[in-house]
Order: C-alpha cells, then sequence, then structure tokens
C-alpha cells in the first residue's frame, strides 16, 4: 500500500506537470476558445483562421492595465489583425453576471470575451497581476507573448511578431 507522504508526492508532480504542460509555449497551436463578448457576438478562434489574431488577456485585478495595449495596436494596426480582450470573470456569481456585462459595455466598444467560468482564461495564463498579451498567426500558432504592463519595447516585441505574422 502506498503512504500517505508518496500519494502526496504523486499528487503534486502531477498538478506540476499538468499546469507546465497547459502553459502557453511559442510556436505551438493557440488554446481554442468560444466566448461571448459584452455585446452577444461569439468568438471562436477556429472561425477566425486566416486573420492574425491578438489576445489581451487579464482579470478584474489587471484588467486596468489592458488600455495601453489595446490602444497602441488598435492605434498602429487598425482593422489589419483581429484584436480581442479576454476578461476572466469567473469569480463574479451568476446573480451579477448581467451587471459585469452591462458595465462592460458602456467602458469599451471594443470587443471583450467574458469568460464567466474561467477555463479559456486559465488556458491563456490570465494573471492577476499583469495583463497577457498573445499574438497568433493565420495558422492559429502563437508567435509572441507578453505577460507584462505595456512598456515601448515589450510592444516592440509584439510589433515586431504582428508585423512578421502579416507577411
Amino acid at each position: 500500500m502506498l503512504s500517505l507522504r508518496l500519494i502526496v508526492i504523486l499528487v503534486i508532480s502531477a498538478l506540476a506537470l499538468s499546469s507546465a504542460a497547459m502553459a502557453l509555449q511559442l510556436g505551438e497551436k493557440a488554446p481554442d476558445f468560444k466566448l461571448n463578448d459584452q455585446f452577444g457576438k461569439t468568438w471562436e478562434l477556429s472561425a477566425l483562421s486566416g486573420k492574425v489574431i491578438v489576445v489581451v488577456a487579464a482579470n478584474r485585478d489587471s484588467g486596468r492595465a489592458m488600455g495601453p495595449w489595446v490602444d497602441n495596436l488598435k492605434s498602429k494596426y487598425g482593422d489589419k489583425i483581429q484584436l480581442l480582450g479576454l476578461m476572466d470573470l469567473h469569480t463574479i456569481p451568476g446573480i451579477g453576471r448581467g451587471i459585469a456585462k452591462s458595465r462592460i459595455r458602456k467602458e469599451t466598444k471594443d470587443p471583450l470575451m467574458l469568460d464567466f467560468n474561467g477555463a479559456t482564461a486559465k488556458s491563456y495564463d490570465v494573471s492577476s497581476k499583469v495583463p497577457v498579451v498573445v499574438v497568433i498567426d493565420k495558422s492559429s500558432n502563437i508567435k509572441a507573448l507578453q505577460k507584462n504592463d505595456y512598456s515601448e519595447d515589450r510592444f516592440k516585441s509584439i510589433s515586431n511578431a504582428i508585423d512578421a505574422a502579416l507577411k
């Protein structure tokens, strides 16, 4: 019979391996998603094939830091890319979801996919500390990744990946 200590070690190891396997990796396929935005439009990664997609993801704590990323990406690329926000809202109880959606609708006209169960946000490594910016090429592969607050150098890195993906 396995000792309790060995069982605990095995469980911890399995959890570490599964979270490492879920981490975003450059060159790998982007995690699929199918989410509605604040206006009710459904966004699905597979339906966006053939487009360069940039996902800027955050949760309630890191959400305000999305602004500089989104504003600068819109300014530089306009309609050349599909820019999507992803908001992890899994901590909002069911009764508050309509209020959250309404508030987001008033705050931004940009599509912001609302993840009320947190699964997509988890697959995109959403953090409470900083936004996550993911560049996805026309074949749905991850070309660049930033898990930081906005800076000119970080934006340049993301821009270089977008430029290469648009060619």
